[in-house]
């Protein structure tokens, strides 16, 4: 457990001082969010491996309040959007702390929270770096057709090797229907809500899936 929690700590506030360092290299901020955005994805990671139980609450409920702080005193910049109505540095610990309270309590399957916070993680993540460098064609808003398709593939990868290692039933089927399900969440929402959306609708869909 103690482990856990000094991996937690480190990996966050690893990637606060990437935040705080990045742009002084004249990283654009948006390529700065994106990396700290994937990056804080792979806590769940952790999680699984030192926490059986809801102690693993813990370092996210952390992380929301400490992206509040970010959010409403613009301590580390580069985490931060320009725009203050954009909530979304504090709907994803929130997201996470959810997908704990879900998958841990609840169903005592973490894997279940992993899919929701890898998919928004890497999907999420590379999908908007990948429709920012190469989007030519737009699909919905400033939503791109390869950004949205860069997200169902790697929504789908990630899925499909989690499900290899924790519940390999399925496998095909149920990683295009996560897939699918995150890359329309993530094309319709807005302002941030797609930190929220994204995560919790893709871990609960599986959920659906295995129960059906």
């Amino acid at each position: 457990m103690f482990i856990g929690l000094f991996l937690s700590y480190f990996l966050l506030f690893s990637l606060f001082l990437i935040a705080t360092i990045l742009p002084k290299l004249n990283v654009s901020r948006e390529l700065t969010r994106k990396i700290v955005h994937i990056g804080i994805s792979n806590w769940y990671l952790i999680a699984m491996c030192y926490f059986d139980n809801l102690i693993a609450i813990i370092p996210p409920i952390t992380f929301t309040i400490l992206n509040y702080l970010s959010y409403r005193f613009n301590i580390v910049k580069g985490i931060e959007r320009e725009n203050k109505k954009e909530l979304g540095t504090i709907f994803y610990p929130l997201a996470l702390v959810i997908l704990v309270l879900f998958s841990y309590g609840k169903l005592q399957k973490p894997y279940i929270g992993a899919i929701g916070a890898l998919v928004l993680g890497y999907g999420d993540g590379l999908a908007t770096i990948i429709g920012k460098r190469f989007g030519k064609v737009k699909l919905y808003k400033n939503k791109t057709l390869i950004g949205s398709f860069s997200m169902f593939i790697i929504s789908f990868v990630t899925t499909f090797i989690l499900l290899i290692i924790y519940n390999p039933v399925n496998i095909i089927v149920f990683s295009i229907i996560v897939a699918f399900t995150g890359t329309i969440c993530e094309l319709i929402s807005s302002k941030g809500f797609d930190n929220l959306t994204v995560p919790l609708i893709s871990s609960f869909i599986y959920y659906l899936l295995i129960i059906i």
